[in-house]
């Protein structure tokens, strides 16, 4: 069986997603304060961005102006407005459909 390397990076942060967020809730670890921080904050933090630059550099990889513009549209509104996440992400799917299908149509 051989995975895409789509899958292979969903997998492995699925993988890692569960070891931070799941496992330690069942499995009680004797750890020191410093220890305990990046356990709790700095290591899911550092999944996320790894999450955030896959999806922005293969996006940006299968359509440059649409996923930049995007990209753009949804740090302006985070920066600028106190929009939801919600509202966000739409705004930024919306400019996405948009451009991708103005230089594709």
């Amino acid at each position: 069986m051989s995975f895409s390397s789509h899958a292979l990076a969903i997998l492995a942060l699925f993988a890692t997603s569960i070891t931070v967020r799941v496992l330690p809730v069942f499995v009680r670890l004797r750890l020191g304060p410093t220890a305990r921080g990046l356990l709790e904050r700095v290591l899911p933090m550092a999944v996320f961005l790894n999450f955030v630059v896959y999806i922005a550099w293969t996006e940006i990889n299968t359509a440059p102006a649409a996923a930049v513009a995007a990209i753009a549209i949804a740090a302006i509104v985070t920066f600028s407005t106190r929009a939801g996440l919600l509202l966000t992400a739409c705004a930024a799917t919306l400019v996405y459909f948009l451009v991708r299908m103005s230089l594709h149509g």
